[in-house]
């Protein structure tokens, strides 16, 4: 699969997943409530998925995806936030904010590419995971050991003593793995 191939495949499984009822809650909450990365999450259950992981030498470019996070697309999402009380007031700044809205959702576009484009190996667990459930396991292991939220500790597998992420996190794993149809991108935010 080419770079561009990977891109363009991450942000449609990104698209769909994130479209699935129920998943823009838990997203948002894992984002603003436990400071994960919402498209590191969709990257790790799109490897999980085909059953990759990340290659170890993956790691100083996922530092500098992270870095093109927090220097463009939190600004905008937090400038795009900042507008929405005050269109009542205000409301020809609705333009204004659609357009952030917009370069934020192109920001996004643009770190699912440079996650695709991170080295990625065949997961040694592959030949087991088979069922659905395997591969949301998979993802888990691959959120412990890669994600790194910002405001909460990685999601543990025992769920009585794991943090208030995981009861988000598992969930939500579960609902973009699961085998279902998938309801119609939305990628409005």
């Amino acid at each position: 699969m080419t770079t561009a191939d990977a891109a363009d495949a991450l942000w449609d499984f990104a698209l769909a997943r994130y479209a699935r009822p129920g998943a823009q809650a838990r997203c948002l909450s894992l984002q603003d409530d436990h400071g994960y990365d919402v498209c590191e999450l969709l990257w790790l259950a799109w490897l999980a998925e085909q059953r990759r992981e990340p290659a170890p030498e993956a790691a100083p470019g996922l530092a500098g995806v992270r870095h093109w996070q927090e220097t463009m697309t939190r600004p905008l999402r937090q400038r795009r936030r900042e507008l929405k009380p005050t269109l009542e007031t205000r409301p020809r700044l609705s333009e204004l904010r659609q357009r952030l809205q917009q370069a934020e959702l192109l920001a996004e576009r643009e770190t699912l590419a440079r996650l695709a484009e991170l080295p990625s190996r065949r997961s040694s667990a592959a030949s087991e995971l088979t069922a659905p459930h395997d591969r949301v396991a998979a993802a888990l292991a691959l959120c412990a050991t890669w994600a790194t939220p910002t405001r909460a500790q990685a999601p543990m597998a025992d769920a009585d003593t794991a943090p208030p992420a995981y009861a988000t996190l598992q969930p939500l794993l579960t609902l973009w793995l699961a085998a279902t149809p998938d309801a119609e991108p939305n990628p409005s935010c």
